[in-house]
């Protein structure tokens, strides 16, 4: 990854890339509650949008520095996101149509929201991110700070679902009422990490705010949650690698369709329906299982080829 820059010349591919690692945040922030939790949230949009407007209004019209812009994006998404936590006491579509609710309240306010958001005009006029004096400018710098960023969330969820934190949620996603009989205080751990998964959404909001350089309202309407949602169902649910793979399979996608892009909702759909229809491992269990085949015969091939030596 770290090399692709130094082969890829072109600048609109390198800036597809990097989106599809902003969606790759996102995705594993909804992979924490939807994979590891059992809690299917369609508010990823909402905490997309609050961190990326976070970050551009302190950018854009009181001129905060990069660092303060973007730890404040994941600090506001998590404040915000206490507002839902009582509702984590849903179950199943309950709490998903509670959270589509709040994703489309969001929406409007960013629509309807002149003075602040600048409404239907968007916001212009970010300016590129900067690191004290380093200037972060160009496609490939953007490549990079989101390469960064996606690594660094990768290894601290990655961590996180590995502690005993981690095994507290796969056990309260297995059986609830088995995890509360256990001593696991159910409430207080969707809370966690509820607030802990839009927190890390914010932060790819600030990403797509300094890699676009603009933002629109209709960037992050419910479709936008509907289509995390796909990428973790298309890569695999309960598995962070696969989070990585369906934010770059559904990210990429449209791009290889070409003209046939209006019928991507569909496609998408036929793609969970495929994947779903083939179990909830999706792309990361099929990489999975052909990587080892592959290492299967390799492994295979030499032994074969001792039993056919004459003896």
């Amino acid at each position: 990854m770290c090399a692709i820059p130094l082969f890829i010349q072109q600048k609109y591919l390198l800036h597809v890339i990097s989106l599809a690692m902003i969606f790759g945040i996102a995705a594993l922030s909804l992979q924490l509650l939807l994979g590891f939790t059992g809690l299917l949230s369609m508010g990823q949009a909402a905490f997309l949008g609050v961190g990326a407007y976070t970050a551009g209004i302190l950018a854009v019209k009181l001129q905060y520095p990069f660092l303060v812009c973007f730890v404040a994006a994941g600090v506001v998404s998590g404040l915000i996101s206490l507002i839902l936590v009582p509702i984590t006491r849903l179950k199943g579509v309950y709490l998903s149509v509670a959270t589509l609710g709040f994703t489309i309240a969001i929406h409007l306010v960013f629509l309807n929201e002149e003075w602040l958001t600048g409404g239907s005009q968007g916001l212009s006029s970010i300016p590129p991110p900067a690191i004290g004096s380093l200037a972060i400018g160009g496609e490939q710098g953007i490549y990079y700070l989101c390469l960064a960023v996606a690594i660094g969330s990768f290894a601290a969820f990655h961590l996180l679902v590995s502690s005993r934190f981690g095994r507290a949620l796969q056990a309260i996603k297995l059986d609830e009422d088995a995890a509360r009989a256990s001593g696991i205080n159910v409430t207080l751990y969707k809370s966690q990490a509820f607030v802990t998964a839009a927190v890390f959404t914010g932060w790819a909001g600030a990403l797509f705010t300094y890699h676009n350089q603009y933002l629109n309202p209709n960037d992050f309407t419910f479709w936008k949650s509907i289509e995390i949602v796909i990428m973790v169902a298309v890569g695999g649910i309960g598995s962070l690698a696969g989070a990585v793979f369906g934010a770059f399979a559904v990210t990429l996608l449209p791009e290889v369709l070409g003209d046939l892009e209006n019928y991507r909702m569909i496609i998408f759909g036929s793609l969970v329906v495929l994947c779903m229809g083939l179990g909830h491992s999706g792309l990361a269990g099929l990489i999975g299982s052909g990587f080892r085949k592959w290492i299967y015969f390799r492994a295979a091939a030499p032994a074969a080829d001792l039993q056919e030596v004459p003896q």
